[in-house]
């Protein structure tokens, strides 16, 4: 169950990941068009804006090779053991990049992939002090100093013989790297990290290829993770380039929780459209079948019958229209159109006021509308968006409720909080009812004890109204008992 909140929510990780600010992110569909992109990206691709990259992007076919999707492809079908792809991408100026890509597909409910989003590490420099490794003893690295990396010397049995260190190394498991020179590896790490270091080192002075390896490590309660780069120096020693890979693991992790996040919402709003199509077809499904009675048959039918069918009409419009309305006003607050304008408020008034409105409504039921709330109970908030709040539950509760039944309003202070609550003595729900109430993909409509028309809708709308001000909507239910609805405001301080 996923609910909308939880698609603005994702909306607002898609915001933080494209601020981040050391990490590449980009979004591919599967055309091969790159729908998402971050700062950092932009920058390291020489883009100023992202309208600057994409007016590149539409004419340079050069510069759309580094998009395309072939390069995923064969890295998923190749089912490498690498958690990520290794790649050499081009700049807006031509300069060759090396990125490290950890690559997540996004598919859809037919398994086919419509996505590809990757978190994007640059390794140019990396590359290129690879390289200078290679070539350079040991004695004509002093170039190292200048990275954030330690650098050790480690023998074939694993005895850490000399080092090179930065002072803007910050390896805080290590008080400072003389002190482990002579030092075996597991005196160092734990066990389990010291077999997989000694166990490379063995690999790569046996095959003269670098190896990479990555672990985590336990510090003042916080965990850190390192890679080390061990790279092949002499028959029996090797150079161990150790890296801090913290801030790269926690934005994968989080990519990776977004992209979750975001497969599961495009999910979600899949069934939830089909849902919306679904009870737009049956209203206009209905008005078709009434009109074309009328059109056919209107001759021969009586005036009653005539009456009957106009007044069906009549009712499965405004629940249309009622639909179509709600719908317009939640998909505006998804996308931020609705202006969340907040002032005081009297919850009394704004009670009575519907109540006029809707009370032809109670008493075609015969149900008593009683108005408890208290006049000097004042709230903060937005008046348009607290209105249809009220409007649709004081409606739901008329709809739900058997002739002769009663709705009260009431209200009551908790702390800096005004509580409305809406009572009925209608039908109520069970559990399951109550669980799926605010669930997008579920069609909840049941209908009224007049057998009134709806979807639901109304209550999701009237939960992401009540959230955008700062409060909480819930929903006490018994089948067969009624139902109390209450929300909480910010109170209105003088």
């Amino acid at each position: 169950m996923l609910e909308s909140n939880k698609i603005t929510q994702s909306l607002s990780l898609e915001q933080s990941l494209l601020n981040q600010y050391n990490l590449g992110i980009v979004r591919i569909d599967q055309s091969g068009y790159p729908v998402f992109i971050n700062n950092y990206l932009l920058n390291i691709l020489s883009f100023k804006t992202s309208d600057e990259f994409y007016e590149h992007f539409s004419n340079n076919s050069e510069f759309q090779k580094n998009f395309e999707i072939s390069k995923y492809l064969n890295y998923l079908q190749l089912e490498i053991k690498s958690n990520y792809l290794e790649s050499k991408w081009i700049n807006k100026n031509g300069k060759v990049i090396f990125f490290k890509e950890f690559v997540n597909p996004v598919y859809n409910d037919n398994n086919e992939i419509i996505y590809f989003d990757c978190i994007i590490e640059d390794i140019t420099n990396i590359k290129f002090v690879d390289e200078l490794i290679k070539n350079y003893q040991l004695r004509d690295l002093s170039i190292l100093k200048a990275l954030p990396d330690l650098l050790f010397l480690i023998s074939f049995d694993g005895v850490f013989l000399d080092y090179k260190y930065s002072n803007r190394n910050n390896f805080n498991f290590i008080s400072s790297p003389l002190d482990i020179i002579g030092k075996r590896v597991e005196e160092i790490f734990p066990n389990e990290v010291a077999d997989l270091i000694i166990s490379s080192v063995k690999k790569t002075l046996s095959d003269e290829e670098l190896q990479t390896v990555e672990f985590s490590l336990e510090h003042s309660g916080k965990s850190s993770f390192f890679e080390a780069r061990i790279i092949y120096n002499s028959s029996d020693q090797a150079l161990i380039l150790l890296r801090d890979i913290t801030t790269q693991k926690q934005a994968e992790i989080e990519l990776r929780r977004v992209t979750e996040d975001l497969e599961a919402a495009n999910k979600e709003k899949d069934k939830f459209f089909s849902l919306i199509a679904h009870d737009l077809r049956t209203p206009l499904v209905g008005l078709t079948g009434y009109a074309e009675i009328l059109a056919a048959d209107i001759d021969e039918l009586t005036k009653d019958e005539v009456k009957e069918y106009s007044n069906n009409i009549v009712e499965i419009s405004r629940q249309t229209i009622k639909f179509l309305s709600n719908l317009l006003e939640w998909s505006r607050l998804q996308i931020g159109k609705i202006t969340y304008e907040p002032n005081d408020i009297s919850i009394n008034r704004m009670v009575e006021s519907i109540f006029q409105l809707l009370k032809s409504n109670a008493a075609r039921k015969n149900i008593i509308l009683l108005n408890n709330t208290n006049p000097d109970h004042i709230a903060y908030a937005d008046e348009n968006m607290i209105y249809s709040v009220l409007n649709n539950l004081i409606s739901n509760a008329i709809k739900f409720t058997n002739s002769g039944g009663e709705i009260i309003l009431s209200t009551r202070e908790e702390g800096d909080k005004i509580i409305t609550s809406v009572k009925d003595n209608g039908i109520g729900m069970d559990e399951e009812q109550l669980k799926n109430l605010f669930a997008l993909n579920k069609s909840f409509t049941t209908p009224g004890t007049a057998k009134e028309k709806g979807t639901g809708l109304g209550i999701i709308l009237c939960r992401d109204f009540v959230n955008k001000n700062f409060g909480k909507l819930w929903v006490e239910s018994k089948l067969g008992e009624g139902s109390e609805f209450s929300f909480s405001l910010p109170k209105f301080n003088n």
